[in-house]
């Protein structure tokens, strides 16, 4: 029986030995296929990060260049309006200086007509021109009661003071 329980003992302490040595086993095991694990998923993490990365830069130049594209359609629609708005403004002055120019000048010709009319009239004791008709001829007052002269009548005296 002493070799009996010698057995046990041995079996049990081989079989102790192995649990060990496979517990040591597993454990070394489990370490490397934790390292390799780890290994992987920082590779994987460089690979995302690189790919966030470039597709950020792609993001922001795209972004870049939109904003500068947007920036050059705003300033050329702000001075396409400043251009058209100087320009309205311009003719409208010119517009405003020719017509006041004619004004000025219309007013000058009915001035200069308005005298020589008042000094015509003054010197033909009180004869006023004027126009008529639908031609708008120029005609003067006569005295029809003074009758007509002249061999064929056609001459009469002016209607006066």
């Amino acid at each position: 029986m002493n070799s009996l329980l010698t057995l046990a003992k041995d079996l049990e302490q081989k079989s102790k030995a192995q649990q060990q040595s496979t517990g040591e086993m597993l454990k070394a095991a489990f370490s490397e296929h934790e390292k390799s694990v780890r290994a992987e998923l920082r590779e994987s993490e460089k690979r995302i990060s690189a790919a966030i990365l470039a597709h950020d830069q792609k993001l922001s130049s795209a972004m870049s260049q939109r904003t500068k594209g947007m920036l050059r359609m705003v300033s050329q629609t702000w001075l396409t309006i400043v251009l058209v708005s100087v320009l309205l403004t311009a003719s409208c002055a010119g517009i405003l200086w020719w017509q006041g120019q004619l004004i000025a000048d219309n007013y000058t010709t009915i001035r200069e007509q308005t005298r020589t009319q008042a000094m015509l009239s003054e010197r033909n004791n009180g004869v006023q021109l004027t126009t008529c008709g639908e031609q708008s001829r120029r005609c003067v007052r006569v005295n029809t009661g003074a009758g007509t002269f002249g061999e064929d009548s056609s001459w009469m005296i002016l209607a006066g003071k």
